[in-house]
């Protein structure tokens, strides 16, 4: 039997120590590729954000996460793209919490009618043990909620009739979001829920299958259905903070160091999102005016706040006293 020299058992030696090292370098190497799918128009400010927040993950992790945009639900509606994430597949959704309350109704209340009183109320939730308990529930459903604070705005009416009483919502094709809390507050307010995709509403309302939508007025804009439109409604029925998740599967198979850098990357491109979002709300109205909307800000607020009030208390799924639990956050 031929003996092995000491230089060949040294080589040998030193190549079997520096196999999990050698193995480590190649996991760390492994480039991580996800689609990230948003409803909104390439002129909308959500574009800026999300494809900010596509370049710096790249940046921040030599090139390891790669990330293509798609806007305007290139990849489905936002709830089939939902369950895409739900699913496992590799996709980063920015979505809203009317979607996410499908898979855990209690997160719906985060968006529900009249619930804040001043959009930075929102932030008095985060950090919370029942934020954290609704992230808990919503990752064992197979979704992880990489930042909740993406402001998207404030929620008015573009209408094609003025709207100024809830009787003059009675019977019209309202075109909302397809989940339900949506479905209940069109019903609440008297109008008929249309819940075609976002990006089928320039066409409807055209073509005069829809009456009146309900977005942030920038989004609105964005989108040009003010062509169709001439009346903007101020009812502040809604504020949105929209969460950025994506699949509970995919997040687990990144590296600690990169879970760390898709958490402070989507917290970065939430601030970039609340900042031109903002920036666009306060120069908004001018815009619209100048399109020859007419803006009607004497709508009857109150009466809109009385019909909603009910869906907290019917809601399917809520926790029992839910709006108190939420109430008592906000008085902090």
């Amino acid at each position: 039997m031929k003996k092995i020299s000491a230089r060949c058992r040294l080589a040998i030696c030193l190549g079997v120590g520096t196999l999990p090292l050698a193995l480590s370098r190649v996991a760390s190497a492994k480039t991580f590729r996800f689609r990230l799918d948003h409803p909104l128009a390439p002129t909308d400010a959500v574009q800026t954000a999300m494809v900010s927040l596509a370049q710096n993950l790249k940046k921040a992790s030599d090139g390891r996460i790669e990330v293509t945009v798609f806007p305007a639900d290139e990849l489905g509606t936002q709830a089939d793209v939902s369950e895409m994430v739900r699913q496992g597949a590799a996709v980063i959704q920015l979505t809203d919490d009317l979607f996410l309350g499908q898979y855990v109704p209690d997160v719906a209340v985060l968006q529900a009618p009249y619930l804040l009183k001043e959009p930075d109320d929102f932030l008095k939730f985060l950090g919370t043990p029942w934020l954290k308990g609704l992230e808990e529930e919503l990752s064992a459903k197979g979704i992880r909620v990489i930042s909740w604070n993406n402001y998207f705005g404030t929620r008015q009416m573009l209408s094609k009739k003025p709207i100024h009483t809830l009787a003059d919502l009675k019977g019209l094709n309202f075109r909302v979001g397809n989940a339900p809390m949506y479905v209940e507050m069109v019903n609440a307010l008297g109008a008929r829920p249309i819940t075609t995709g976002f990006a089928e509403v320039y066409t409807g309302l055209a073509q005069g299958t829809l009456d009146l939508l309900e977005a942030p007025l920038p989004t609105i804009w964005a989108s040009k259905f003010y062509e169709q439109a001439k009346y903007a409604i101020l009812t502040a029925h809604m504020v949105g903070w929209d969460p950025v998740t994506m699949s509970e599967v995919s997040y687990q198979s990144l590296p600690p160091d990169l879970q760390k850098i898709v958490l402070a990357e989507a917290a970065r491109a939430a601030a970039l999102m609340t900042q031109l979002k903002r920036q666009q709300e306060q120069a908004i109205l001018p815009k619209f005016r100048s399109a020859g909307v007419t803006i009607i800000d004497n709508v009857d607020r109150d009466a809109f706040r009385r019909a909603t009030r009910p869906i907290y208390d019917h809601y399917p799924g809520f926790a029992p006293n839910l709006k108190a639990t939420v109430d008592a956050l906000l008085a902090k």
